[in-house]
């Protein structure tokens, strides 16, 4: 590869190859937020458009990570309606540059990682925050994202024994349920509502889509002592009295939570504790006791996506893969 005349390009097949260990995606994004707590990172907050509706949106996610010599953008969308059309709902690229002297060095695809890296990052907050012997996961929304959301709680809490999956689409926890009891050996129960879902669970993922007006559904009173809840689609499924009920909220990086606040998400989230470079630094505290409810709300910070694709990146150059393209 010449550096400055030619740039690797790694398709969604090539990363998928790659079979990058969710441990090691964690392990990574917990040295990371190290480094942001150092001040060693600068991640600015997404930049967020909405084409056409709101509930389309496209982010521009910008960081430099002097650890990797690199800095990097990710620019990836996310369109509800296209299911519908046999398209992916999250898409989009990832460039990184070397940050000596500015050069592009690598375009990948971008849902891929975003769903390791999401996955991941959920995982991170729940070794700090979910009780240590949970035994049950409820997961909201059984798409790709939901895969490795569980893949990454078991790393992290191998305890599990007890999935229980909703989804509008009674198909897709069919399938869901399927795939997870091959692969990982668990018991996943097929939940008629959010409700039984929810009732009992120790850990509380939501996995659906993110909506600029959402109908949420999941009640305090629901929620389980001790429980550990993970909203990745922002606020869309929880009401006010389960942000209110939990005893504190996380998020990964407190400036961008407030300024999402400021596009209007979140009205009904209480303020907010701190983030994950406070938590893994040791700043603040996790978990306290046993019966503390927590809550984490990961928006996706810039950093966790630069972390990972640099890993991407190097895995591809020692086993050769990608595809050399003129500059």
């Amino acid at each position: 590869m010449k550096i400055g005349s030619e740039v690797l390009y790694l398709s969604r097949q090539h990363i998928a190859s790659l079979s990058i260990g969710m441990s090691e995606v964690i392990s990574l994004l917990e040295e990371s937020f190290l480094e942001k707590a150092q001040g060693n990172v600068d991640a600015l907050a997404k930049i967020e458009v909405h084409p056409k509706r709101d509930d389309n949106f496209i982010n521009a996610m910008v960081c430099s990570f002097p650890k990797y010599n690199i800095a990097g953008l990710k620019w990836i969308s996310a369109y509800p309606g296209n299911r519908e059309k046999g398209l992916p709902y999250i898409s989009g690229l990832i460039v990184l540059n070397d940050q000596e002297t500015g050069v592009p060095m690598v375009i990948m695809e971008a849902g891929v990682l975003t769903a390791i890296r999401t996955g991941a990052v959920t995982g991170l907050s729940a070794k700090y925050l979910a009780r240590k012997n949970s035994q049950s996961v409820a997961i909201l929304g059984c798409g790709v994202q939901a895969r490795t959301q569980l893949e990454a709680v078991l790393a992290i809490c191998p305890e599990l024994k007890i999935v229980k999956a909703y989804d509008i689409n009674k198909a897709a926890i069919t399938l869901f349920a399927q795939e997870m009891e091959l692969r990982f050996k668990v018991k996943v129960e097929h939940a008629f509502n959010p409700q039984q879902a929810v009732e009992g669970g120790d850990i509380i993922i939501s996995a659906g889509p993110i909506v600029t007006n959402p109908d949420p559904v999941i009640e305090g009173s629901w929620l389980k002592e001790g429980c550990f809840g993970a909203p990745i689609d922002y606020d869309s499924y929880w009401k006010k009295s389960s942000f209110e009920t939990v005893d504190r909220i996380y998020v990964d990086d407190v400036p961008q939570f407030e300024s999402h606040r400021q596009m209007g998400y979140f009205n009904a989230v209480p303020p907010v504790y701190g983030d994950l470079a406070d938590l893994v630094s040791g700043k603040l505290s996790g978990r306290l006791n046993d019966s503390e409810r927590i809550m984490a709300i990961n928006l996706g910070l810039s950093l966790e996506d630069v972390a990972v694709a640099a890993l991407v990146y190097n895995l591809a150059l020692k086993q050769e893969l990608g595809q050399l393209l003129p500059v």
